[in-house]
């Protein structure tokens, strides 16, 4: 984003982290690879196909973030519990959290902010 400030509050925003969550549990519950995920949430927030570098450090940032998630399984609840919308069947899988964690990274581009 263009601020600190703005950053801030999109990274801890409930709306911003359910919607997060809701999306990986959808994305990882019809079986799609990383890459296909990250595409189809890129899509949809940003509403165009990601360059083949944003992908590239979008799957990266999913590979890291899931190598997390499998060391410390318990941290997985502890992020995905955000909001009203209730948990789903891929909500415990470490593969939801670290998706959620890339939505929440494209959420906070300013291309999805702004729509520019």
């Amino acid at each position: 984003t263009n601020t600190p400030l703005q950053a801030l509050a999109m990274l801890n925003d409930p709306l911003v982290l359910e919607a997060s969550r809701v999306m990986a549990s959808r994305l990882i519950g019809e079986d799609k690879d990383a890459e296909q995920a990250v595409q189809e949430a890129f899509a949809r927030i940003i509403c165009r196909a990601p360059s083949e570098e944003e992908l590239h450090l979008l799957v990266e940032y999913y590979r890291e973030e899931l190598k997390r998630f499998r060391k410390a399984p318990e941290k997985i609840l502890e992020t995905v519990q955000k909001g009203e919308s209730p948990l789903g069947p891929e909500a415990d899988k470490p593969e939801t959290a670290a998706l959620m964690q890339v939505v929440v990274a494209i959420y906070n581009v300013e291309e999805a902010i702004t729509k520019t």
